[in-house]
């Protein structure tokens, strides 16, 4: 396979929308610790605000990502939503106040949000089915490349020197990803068979063209639903119960402490008084995530999307009680010095573990089980539900933190990422190896009919 049909220049919006996530941790310290000099400073309550407004931009985002992809298609929604992230970088370069702040990080909230809505299915439909898991991997693991390099340049550079550096990365990545096709899928929706073909060609040098294309056709089938009828697709037990899935493994996600993690991270560090630089523990732990999502890119299409998950599950899980062991002793006042270790092996699983699987697992997941009449609708619902839960769980992250305290709420985080090995276990399916059209054919087998008559329950 082609390096080209590899290495494609949309990862550079993943790393993007990463840097908004990077930014957060170096950067809430500089403006909440007294004796750090800084234009301003944020209170507690500001900072929780500016930590997850990010998250309700992202509603908004994806909102408009689902109407823009019906209109142009993914490739040129993935390319607008540079327009709202360069208007929150800009006001971040200009911010001298907090309004600015809040501001900048609702409009860099509403173009990630568009990028995510559309980035996995555009990733979808270009990809071979036998690498597809991987390369929808891969763009959580550049958003982590995003953050961790957020993470080491955000300690060193001023807040308008960041937002200058992130603005060079988007003019870069508009004028690379203009020269790439759309998805054939998307051609074909269109009446454009010659483009489809070439824009197969570009992805998939090695294809059967015209098989490709009658794939391509039967997984698209009738489009011709209106908005009332693509609505009522969910209706369907295979939708429903894949929509509803997806809606669980997200409020297990926030529940182990993701964004959270990240958004607070250098905090968490100061807080734990481990007699380290907390800015090198951060970037340490980018770097774990990055590794995390390197090895479950490599391994989704070999062990599968459920184990990854599982596996995941534990290992986010073990992390959040060694974590809140390590403050439960600091209550009983042992010593830091002498419990260096806790705090760091639970941080480091915690970002292997969570990146590992139930980060990007549920996002490759929403590429693969939904026809195409209801992907732009899953999509939309999927990453909207995800963006309020977030939403809502940083922004009482820290109201919370300060009626229960960090050993309490890291052990309720650990039941969150508990529950998610069970519920992956029983419902949810496995789609390695498989085309779209093969998913869509094992669903309608699975699902369950009412009648219960030839059918095989899911």
């Amino acid at each position: 396979m082609a390096a080209r049909n590899i290495f494609w220049s949309q990862w550079l919006a993943c790393i993007i929308a990463g840097l908004s996530n990077g930014w957060t941790s170096p950067f809430l310290a500089k403006l909440t610790i007294p004796n750090i000099e800084t234009s301003f400073k944020l209170t507690e309550s500001e900072a929780s605000w500016v930590a997850s407004l990010v998250n309700l931009g992202r509603f908004f985002g994806v909102i408009i990502g689902a109407i823009l992809q019906g209109i142009v298609g993914r490739k040129n929604t993935i390319l607008m939503a540079t327009l709202p992230i360069t208007i929150g970088w800009s006001s971040m370069i200009f911010s001298n106040s907090v309004l600015w702040l809040y501001s900048a990080r609702i409009f860099c909230g509403i173009g990630s949000g568009i990028t995510w809505s559309a980035i996995s299915l555009y990733i979808s439909e270009i990809a071979d089915s036998s690498i597809r898991g991987s390369l929808i991997l891969l763009t959580t693991n550049t958003a982590s490349f995003g953050a961790l390099l957020g993470n080491i340049i955000g300690p060193y550079l001023k807040l308008e020197e960041f937002g200058y550096v992130v603005l060079t990365i988007i003019i870069i990545f508009i004028i690379l990803f203009s020269f790439i096709p759309d998805s054939p899928y998307y051609y074909i929706l269109m009446n454009n068979e010659k483009k489809a073909e070439q824009s197969l060609k570009w992805y998939k040098p090695n294809a059967i063209i015209s098989k490709e294309i009658n794939e391509i056709k039967l997984f698209i089938g009738n489009d011709n639903l209106n908005l009332k009828e693509k609505l009522m697709e969910f209706n369907k037990p295979n939708n429903r119960k894949n929509i509803i899935s997806l809606l669980i493994l997200n409020i297990f996600l926030l529940l182990s402490g993701h964004n959270i993690m990240s958004y607070y991270a250098e905090i968490i560090v100061i807080k734990s008084k481990i007699n380290i630089k907390p800015s090198n523990v951060v970037i340490l732990l980018g770097f774990c995530t990055v590794i995390a999502g390197i090895t479950a890119t490599f391994v989704i299409d070999k062990f599968g999307r459920r184990f990854l998950l599982i596996s995941s599950s534990i290992g986010t899980c073990l992390s959040m009680i060694i974590l809140s062991l390590h403050f439960h002793l600091l209550s009983l006042n042992y010593h830091p010095n002498n419990l260096i270790a806790l705090p760091i092996i639970g941080l480091l699983l915690f970002n292997f573990s969570i990146s590992l699987g139930m980060i990007p697992v549920p996002g490759a997941l929403l590429g693969e089980l939904f026809e195409h009449n209801t992907k732009t609708y899953a999509s939309m619902f999927f990453s909207g539900s995800l963006s309020i839960l977030s939403f809502l769980t940083t922004k009482t992250f820290q109201p919370v933190l300060n009626i229960i305290g960090e050993k309490y709420i890291f052990l309720l985080f650990s039941f969150g990422a508990f529950f998610t090995a069970p519920f992956t276990y029983f419902f949810i399916n496995e789609t390695k190896g498989k085309t779209l059209v093969d998913i869509q054919k094992n669903s309608q087998t699975l699902s369950i009919d009412k009648k219960g008559v030839n059918t095989i329950s899911s």
